[in-house]
């Protein structure tokens, strides 16, 4: 889901500077499938490294610790009113390679100090380095998938016609790709840069005296005692362009969805201070923390 534009503070125009430093040594993807793992197959969970790598929360809500190669992904069911989520795609991530090193060398260019010290001249607490990542990552999605007002109904028509064969890389290369498409991309992409994160598939809500909230998937980012939310589907705009939409909370995100009750957190914009609501309900106004 979208949201409209919002205005922030003054933004450095050319957070970039000459740098060396080649690609990463490429990931390699297992090969596991995520259907088996999901309410509708019993709710079993599988294990990432002592982690859970589904973790079923209220109602149609998840959260997905890692992707893998060749993953069933899920993307959205026929209800919010439901837990099924029957609409899914292959996570073929090999065919995104080239995004992902583009943004991962586009990340290695921008000037670290430069950036810290704008940080600090406009109050905003946030690693340098994870800004870089997610600055990159923002730059070459809008890049390479420009807006594209069509995008929903085409993306709808995709998936009725493909069904079960949609594959990842075919919403980007038709540039259809939404909310889920773009967090499952990003998800993978932090994956690559180390970043502690998981991908959430919830709700959220643009204003709080909405009667509902819309079905949504986002990023969590875990920094040591710092809970992020990354909304790559919904860039903040600006006068120098898009920039990553990270959000911090009050209250404690991971503690409220773990009590897997209507929910949401109150997230505010680090950029723009505006507010909005993420998390796992249909009805909203009574469930705000």
């Amino acid at each position: 889901m979208t949201k409209n534009n919002e205005k922030t503070p003054s933004l450095p125009s050319n957070p970039e500077a000459p740098s060396g430093g080649g690609l990463s040594q490429e990931r390699e993807f297992g090969g596991v499938s995520i259907e088996r793992v999901l309410p509708e197959h019993g709710g079993q969970t599988e294990k990432n490294g002592g982690q859970e790598k589904v973790k079923q929360l209220f109602g149609h809500c998840f959260e997905i610790s890692k992707f893998d190669e060749g993953d069933r992904i899920p993307v959205g069911g026929k209800s919010i009113f439901s837990t099924e989520t029957n609409i899914q795609i292959n996570g073929d991530f090999e065919n995104l390679k080239q995004f992902l090193g583009e943004a991962h060398e586009l990340a290695g260019k921008y000037n670290l100090v430069m950036l810290n010290k704008w940080l600090n001249s406009q109050g905003i607490e946030i690693d340098e380095k994870l800004l870089s990542k997610l600055f990159a990552f923002t730059k070459k999605l809008e890049e390479k998938y420009p807006d594209n007002p069509e995008k929903a109904e085409t993306r709808r028509k995709f998936y009725n016609e493909k069904g079960k064969e949609v594959k990842l890389s075919e919403l980007f290369s038709t540039n259809t790709a939404e909310c889920a498409e773009i967090a499952a991309l990003a998800q993978v992409y932090l994956q690559q840069e180390g970043v502690p994160s998981t991908y959430f598939s919830g709700d959220v809500l643009w204003d709080k005296y909405k009667e509902f909230s819309e079905k949504h998937s986002f990023i969590i980012i875990r920094q040591k005692d710092r809970v992020y939310i990354y909304d790559p589907a919904n860039p903040t705009n600006t006068t120098s362009g898009k920039f990553p939409s990270i959000y911090t909370t009050e209250a404690n995100f991971d503690e409220e969805m773990a009590k897997r009750h209507k929910r949401f957190v109150t997230a505010k914009n680090l950029l723009s201070n505006k507010e909005a609501f993420y998390g796992t309900n249909v009805w909203a106004e009574k469930h705000i923390v």
